[in-house]
């Protein structure tokens, strides 16, 4: 039995794979200015730990302007909440549901602009509501001529991202990966 050769290419030389894609480092200069920076802020309010890389990013870059994206999730119940409830207790329950949805959205965001207050930047919130917060978030980076994002890192556990899949995931598919910075 012979040994097993190397592969080589039809050149001769050894194969190699393709290393990956190295992204650049923060410390190394970036080829474009950032003037509108948005924050996006969903499901669950940012650490200390990204509160403080968010000011040192603001701080760094120094943008013109700062866009708080406040993102509350509406999701369509099922039918078979009908066939449970009545009309009246399904209307109760989905406005409890909003109401508090729409509790936690104005608090995650107040973290973000008593920050951003802390800078002599122009400021603006804007609210998205729907039940694909990935779309919403990538319509609004177009709407709003947007030249960087900060978003929650992926913080589900397996079944979750199983189940509903990684929004950071779906937003990096549909924009330019350089223009996108994901915190914890």
């Amino acid at each position: 039995m012979e040994p097993k050769r190397k592969k080589k290419d039809r050149i001769g030389k050894k194969f190699r794979r393709p290393g990956k894609k190295v992204m650049k480092r923060k410390n190394e200069e970036r080829s474009e200015e950032i003037k509108t920076l948005m924050i996006a802020s969903y499901r669950e309010e940012y650490s200390k730990e990204a509160l403080d890389a968010i000011r040192q990013i603001i701080d760094h870059e120094q943008p013109e302007r700062i866009i708080i994206l406040k993102l509350i999730e509406e999701k369509h119940f099922s039918e078979l909440v009908d066939a449970n409830v009545g009309t009246e207790e399904k209307k109760d329950i989905i406005d409890s549901v909003k109401k508090e949805k729409k509790k936690l959205a104005d608090h995650y965001a107040k973290m973000l602009i008593d920050m951003v207050e802390e800078f002599d930047v122009q400021s603006e919130v804007h609210l998205r509501k729907g039940d694909q917060l990935a779309v919403e978030i990538i319509e609004e980076f177009k709407n709003s001529d947007v030249d960087h994002l900060i978003l929650h890192g992926p913080k589900k556990g397996p079944l979750g991202k199983v189940i509903e899949g990684s929004l950071s995931k779906k937003v990096k598919k549909k924009l330019n990966t350089r223009k996108i910075t994901l915190l914890d």
